[in-house]
């Protein structure tokens, strides 16, 4: 019996001004061992030479000429990438293992939504994340599947594309949307490097998690209101200008959705 054919992937690479990081981005995607069917790159607005790296390794190039916005960019590129299994990833993010691509794509099996690597060791989830461990367990601030590794089935988001009133975390969204509706997020553990620092955005984040969290009927994991102000508190005495960040902005985002959950109710 002949083997099974290799699964086909689409890989869409988000890029504004990224040349110095897309020469690493595309030497790991040319060497992995399942690569690329194709490469549909969404230029935003590039003016340093990114444009020609990516046409260079055989890119497709699509403009977006409008303001940049994460779920309208990624819907815009996922339209135009036909293969059914497609690969999110940042213009920032070099896949330092070979096999990246072919373990994700793997993971899915045929009850996996998305896959995408973990950001650390937390040991929180399981590597196949279903609505019962959802239920049982609660949410926490960041995410279960990502946006700048990740790998998501292209039928099921010809069903429900990325939720385009988010202003981030469209990809916690979507994946959450996916594992209540009977599929898993896959969560892989693989070496990659991350080239790119941005601004804090911890409220904006934790916001939208308490959102998500209402929207689904689940629980947010966190330290709760009063241990986070006293939290707070012990970090200003010690002049932890970080973690007094953290916890200010996590408060105050549970303030704000308390705050819009009582307008709604009135």
């Amino acid at each position: 019996m002949a083997p099974a054919p290799a699964p086909r992937v689409g890989v869409i690479i988000r890029f504004k001004d990224s040349a110095a990081t897309l020469p690493g981005v595309l030497a790991a995607l040319a060497a992995q061992t399942l690569p690329p069917a194709e490469i549909v790159a969404v230029d935003s607005g590039s003016r340093d030479g990114s444009r020609a790296l990516l046409e260079a390794a055989g890119a497709r190039i699509l403009d977006w000429r409008q303001s940049y916005h994460h779920s309208r960019v990624l819907n815009f590129a996922v339209g135009a990438c036909p293969q059914e299994f497609i690969a999110v990833l940042s213009s920032h993010t070099v896949l330092e293992d070979a096999d990246t691509l072919d373990r994700m794509v793997r993971a899915l099996g045929t009850d996996g939504a998305c896959a995408s690597g973990c950001w650390d060791d937390d040991p929180f989830f399981s590597e196949a994340i279903t609505w019962a461990e959802l239920q049982a367990k609660g949410l926490k601030f960041g995410s279960i599947y990502s946006n700048s590794m990740g790998v998501l089935r292209r039928s099921l988001w010809e069903r429900e594309p990325f939720d385009e009133t988010l202003v981030g975390m469209e990809d916690y969204a979507w994946a959450l949307s996916q594992v209540r509706q009977g599929w898993k997020c896959c969560r892989l553990r693989f070496r990659f490097r991350y080239l790119r620092s941005g601004g804090a955005r911890d409220f904006a984040l934790a916001s939208i998690a308490f959102q998500l969290a209402a929207r689904h009927g689940l629980q947010v994991r966190w330290l709760g209101p009063k241990a986070t102000a006293l939290a707070w508190w012990r970090a200003v005495r010690k002049g932890e200008a970080a973690e007094r960040a953290l916890h200010s902005s996590r408060f105050r985002a549970w303030l704000y959705g308390r705050f819009q959950r009582h307008t709604v109710e009135r």
